[in-house]
């Protein structure tokens, strides 16, 4: 787990009780069947399982988009009803809106921040140089590789200075370099003392990707998805994937989702 400056890393940020979630009363529509667990201050979690086992959709419930059809999710010692500025999202694509420039873009996640315009852009100016994206704020998406797209939605998610970040697959069309790069600004993000953010969030489908990033890997059955296992990953950051160590926790993994 990633060590905290202020020694707090067992308080619970997020905490899923019991959710469960179906989209009509017919026992085929039921998607989520009773799903448990927690994240801590300065942890990464990520949650995996086969397709159509209701990743995503329990993403969205953990950020207030859909409520749940039992059970609820905790933000500290709030139930979240709805979506907080605190909790943003980074989704697979990256959602950004073609008629505004990149700048634009990264400076709506500060629209229900109390900033002055002028804070709004200095504050938007700098994630997007920090994330490389330095000559390119008056551009739109359209002009931009997909994974500078993919860049300038990072931005947009961390320039409100969250404290929870959930990821849906966000590196998985992007080339292995690209992908590394931004895993890095995210974790480092996590890491900082200087930046609010507490908690990440990530479905992924990649084994190696989870087991590279996590501290906790939450593995789900297919649908309606219960959690077949909470594996905890306590080789320090950054990780060889190369080693044998790292390699058994893969496989392990691997079993699980196989069961």
């Amino acid at each position: 787990m990633i060590e905290s400056p202020q020694s707090t890393v067992n308080k619970k940020v997020i905490s899923v009780e019991d959710v469960h979630f179906a989209f009509g009363s017919e026992p085929q529509s039921k998607i989520i069947d009773g799903i448990s667990f927690n994240t801590s201050e300065f942890e990464f979690v990520s949650v995996i399982g086969p397709s159509g086992c209701g990743k995503s959709t329990l993403l969205r419930i953990i950020a207030g988009l859909i409520k749940p059809t039992g059970g609820k999710v905790m933000y500290y010692d709030k139930e979240v009803i709805q979506p907080t500025g605190e909790i943003t999202f980074i989704f697979q694509d990256s959602a950004l809106l073609p008629w505004l420039t990149n700048l634009e873009n990264v400076k709506l996640g500060l629209s229900a921040v109390k900033m002055t315009d002028n804070e709004k852009i200095k504050r938007s100016l700098e994630v997007l140089r920090k994330l490389g994206l330095k000559g390119f704020e008056d551009a739109y998406p359209n002009v931009l590789s997909g994974g500078m797209k993919q860049r300038v939605g990072v931005a947009r998610a961390l320039v409100s200075n969250p404290k929870v970040i959930l990821m849906d697959e966000p590196f998985s069309s992007l080339d292995a370099l690209t992908a590394m790069s931004l895993r890095n600004e995210v974790l480092s993000a996590l890491k900082d003392p200087n930046i609010p953010l507490r908690s990440v969030i990530l479905v992924s489908h990649n084994v190696e990707e989870a087991a590279e990033l996590s501290d906790k890997i939450v593995i789900l059955s297919n649908k309606p998805s219960r959690v077949k296992e909470i594996k905890t990953i306590s080789i320090q950051q950054p990780r060889n994937t190369r080693s044998s160590t790292f390699q058994k926790i893969v496989d392990e993994v691997y079993a699980t989702l196989a069961l």
